[in-house]
């Protein structure tokens, strides 16, 4: 059987997610965590198309989650985020009643 080279980047995953940090994500805050954990993962191993370069710091913003099948309700993610920063499982910069979406930075990989 021969993998069409077409479909290869779209099944192609970046960088590598350890199974038992995961369930520690999940853990702490429930499907939600572990959701939130596989995004941030994916998105830290995209470089910015303007600098080239990898950041920490992630926007979890609404339509971009959605978009790419990460979508949940704003509360669950905002419960979710708030479990995760209480577990210091990760590092949220969040400016309250801005509107604008949370940035988060995974302190255990």
């Amino acid at each position: 059987m021969q993998l069409d080279r077409t479909k290869a980047k779209e099944l192609f995953i970046w960088g590598s997610i350890n199974p038992a940090r995961a369930m520690m994500y999940r853990k702490a805050a429930g499907l939600p965590g572990l959701l939130i954990y596989i995004y941030v993962r994916w998105k830290m191993g995209i470089p910015n198309y303007i600098t080239k370069k990898k950041s920490e710091w992630v926007k979890l913003d609404n339509v971009a989650m959605a978009r790419h099948g990460f979508q949940m309700d704003p509360k669950t993610k905002n419960n979710g985020l708030r479990k995760l920063e209480k577990e210091n499982l990760i590092q949220l910069h969040l400016l309250e009643n801005s509107g604008k979406a949370p940035l988060v930075r995974l302190l255990v990989k």
